[in-house]
């Protein structure tokens, strides 16, 4: 290939790098970065390495050779003097690579690679993942839930781009503020058909993953597990709430590297608890539908999205009824059962290369 051939160019935008959002959009770019399109692909991440979870030596290695990277000091927090310079600085970018098409991951993304996109890119090649409204998060005041809705309300009208929400619940809300295309999240399925085995256990063992933040709701979890004393718990992860967790029945495992490893501890649950605030998508639920697991997840946005009511898990509504549906899976025939629906569920719906195709299409319309 000559260095004159055209490419088509894409642009993802991302402030929140981590958890299930640096899971997205790594393997997205991973994926475009190998799809065979009319014209070449080239794919450009400008990225914030300031979350906490992040861990860039990881990524260096994760990430596919031939993604242009262009690191940003981006902060979660509004700050106008650093939101401000990274507007600039990212506008300067844009105007060297010359985008086809600017994908914005998160509520932050969103507002300011529009603002420094403006009158640079088409407004129909702008798109925007919520990965969860800011504004359903359960630790902000009215004032900011009520600043975030305007946000996510003018933004759109102001400055253009089309939503791609994540799930079903999400899709609800997106229809209502801009215009929304559903594009569901999705993982890889061939690294967890190796890893699954059945290990035979005398106690139930249930467990999450994720950090220990006020979104993941540990102290519900523990109140859960001092509940149900005979059941052992496994959370997969770590985090600053790990002082909540202090259930005898509770085993943290701290910081899991690699999503080899992590599968592996999945596998040594017998069904997965997600008892979290507010949520997009969580690509760890979409993790445990693959690795067969049934779920039992606090009935919110992301969540629900994932379970049919006694075909692969349960939602709930109380600490009482948490129990009561982690009851039913002391049967092993219930596991297997819900474990095998949550996988066939789990095919439908977010196969990684079937959504990320869908959304390939949709950006070389």
């Amino acid at each position: 290939m000559s260095e004159t051939t055209k490419k088509y160019k894409i642009v993802h935008f991302v402030e929140a790098f981590g958890g299930g959002v640096y899971t997205y959009v790594k393997d997205l770019c991973n994926f475009l970065a190998l799809a065979e399109t009319p014209l070449p692909l080239e794919i450009h991440l400008l990225y914030s390495p300031n979350r906490v979870e992040f861990d860039q030596q990881l990524f260096n290695q994760e990430i596919h050779s031939s993604v242009i990277l262009h690191k940003l000091d981006m902060q979660r927090e509004i700050n106008l003097w650093n939101d401000f310079n990274i507007i600039k600085l990212t506008r300067r970018k844009l105007k060297e690579i010359k985008p086809d098409v600017l994908h914005l991951h998160s509520s932050k993304s969103g507002v300011l690679a529009r603002m420094a996109s403006l009158g640079l890119i088409n407004k129909n090649k702008i798109f925007y993942s919520p990965h969860g409204y800011a504004f359903i998060q359960k630790n902000i005041s009215k004032s900011k839930t009520c600043l975030f809705k305007i946000i996510e309300y003018s933004m759109p009208f102001l400055l253009g781009g089309i939503t791609i929400a994540s799930g079903n619940t999400e899709y609800e809300i997106a229809k209502k503020l801009s215009k929304s295309i559903l594009i569901r999240n999705g993982v890889d399925f061939e690294l967890p058909q190796k890893i699954i085995n059945n290990i035979d256990k005398e106690r139930l063992t249930i467990g999450t993953i994720g950090r220990l933040t006020p979104q993941k709701n540990p102290k519900f979890f523990n109140e859960i597990a001092k509940r149900i004393p005979d059941v052992d718990f496994i959370w997969i992860g770590n985090g600053e709430l790990e002082h909540e967790i202090d259930s005898d029945n509770i085993t943290v495992t701290g910081w899991i590297k690699t999503r080899e490893d992590l599968l592996k501890k999945l596998n040594e649950i017998d069904a997965y608890l997600q008892v979290s605030l507010w949520e997009g998508l969580p690509i760890a639920l979409i993790e445990a539908m693959v690795m067969r697991k049934p779920l039992i997840v606090s009935n919110i946005i992301g969540n629900k999205d994932c379970v049919e009511n006694g075909y692969n898990g349960y939602v709930f509504d109380s600490v009482e009824e948490a129990i009561e549906k982690i009851n039913i899976f002391r049967d092993k025939c219930q596991i297997f059962e819900f474990g095998n629906n949550s996988f066939e569920k789990a095919s439908r719906e977010y196969n990684k290369e079937k959504n990320f195709g869908e959304l390939l299409k949709i950006y070389l319309l």
